[in-house]
């Protein structure tokens, strides 16, 4: 980056002044940005922006130095152009957000403050205003519906009353253990029979929070160490089982596979962002009854993101985990991802604020 210059030229005319920076610097030169009507509102008046090489900082170089420095000039340039990009995108939604009631602006900025995709959260008060029309001038109305179009949107999985066994699968992490037995207690408290499985290398301390747990709370427990015992145990004896599968993506994915009757249920902490989210769901693609938890949703600062996966994945959510303690499961529902969306972090600890 250090030999590439940022150059601003004004032109009366931009296809004009194209041509002269064409002529001046040849194919090396990249266009990175282009503003109009720069002088007094005229309409043809322009700047152009390039980014070009400083030849003479290449005396010296062998041929392949030089041509380094010029993808350098490309990366950056590209940068640049990216980042005028969005800040024109951001322009033309503000400008569309003009002609909207105030409440869905304020919902609109509301959401994209708790890391909402601001696409999405256009898309979503363009839907409701088409719904309700001038009930968007009332901001109880505006909350009320927008409820209802999250409800529509973001599907819920249930994994109480479902018959089928559950595996948890997702990173190291997650919290697969502590979510297993917060699982297995509300089963036991809508009173229904349920049983801990864990797969793999359990550490000492692990397999014996475990084994006292099921102690303390009368819920069976087993320890299964191979793969090839894993399907014979689990496929045959009818009952239901919440599975800890630890080991890497491809040793749970293995696990999956071999199970039938299964449901796969996907952990990840509130904080993973979108590209991981997708790899992970990506990874399970096959199981067609995955679905999610989203757990230490008590860590995260702005938690719209998980809100916007949801919608754009098309994935059920199951729970959420707010904390450490057994009991902390959030069910999900509309009201949930409304204060998601809308309020940010309401269950954020206390001493992450400072």
């Amino acid at each position: 980056e250090d030999i590439v210059n940022i150059k601003t030229y004004v032109f009366e005319d931009i296809k004009k002044g194209m041509e002269i920076l064409k002529d001046e610097y040849g194919p090396d030169a990249v266009v990175v940005d282009v503003k109009e009507n720069v002088r007094n509102g005229s309409s043809t008046w322009c700047e152009i922006s390039v980014a070009t090489e400083d030849v003479s900082q290449c005396d010296g170089y062998r041929p392949e130095e030089i041509r380094k420095r010029a993808e350098d000039i490309w990366k950056f340039s590209t940068k640049l152009i990216l980042k005028r990009i969005d800040a024109l995108e951001s322009e033309i939604i503000m400008e569309r957000l003009k002609s909207y009631p105030l409440p869905l602006r304020f919902v609109y900025n509301k959401m994209i403050e708790n890391d909402f995709d601001k696409h999405l959260a256009m898309s979503i008060i363009s839907e409701l205003y088409t719904r309700i029309g001038e009930l968007a001038n009332e901001t109880i109305k505006v909350n009320f519906f927008l409820k209802e179009l999250l409800a529509e949107k973001i599907k819920t999985g249930d994994i109480i009353d479902t018959e089928d066994s559950i595996a948890l699968v997702g990173p190291a992490g997650a919290g697969k253990t502590q979510t297993a037995k917060k699982l297995a207690l509300i089963c036991v408290a809508f009173e229904k029979p349920v049983e801990i499985a864990v797969f793999g290398n359990v550490k000492d301390q692990s397999y014996n929070d475990l084994k006292c747990f099921s102690e303390n709370n009368g819920i069976p427990f087993l320890s299964i160490d191979r793969a090839d015992k894993i399907s014979t145990v689990l496929n045959n004896d009818g009952k239901k089982r919440i599975l800890d599968i630890s080991g890497g993506v491809s040793v749970q994915k293995d696990i999956v596979d071999r199970l039938e009757h299964i449901k796969c249920i996907l952990l990840l902490p509130a904080g993973t962002r979108d590209r991981k989210i997708m790899y992970y769901i990506d990874q399970f693609s096959g199981s067609n009854d995955l679905e999610l938890v989203f757990t230490k949703l008590d860590e995260e600062e702005m938690p719209g993101h998980i809100c916007h996966n949801l919608i754009l994945t098309g994935r059920p959510v199951c729970c959420f985990t707010v904390g450490p303690d057994i009991k902390d499961v959030l069910m999900p529902g509309k009201d949930m991802f409304y204060k998601i969306i809308f309020e940010g972090n309401k269950w954020i600890r206390k001493e992450e604020k400072h």
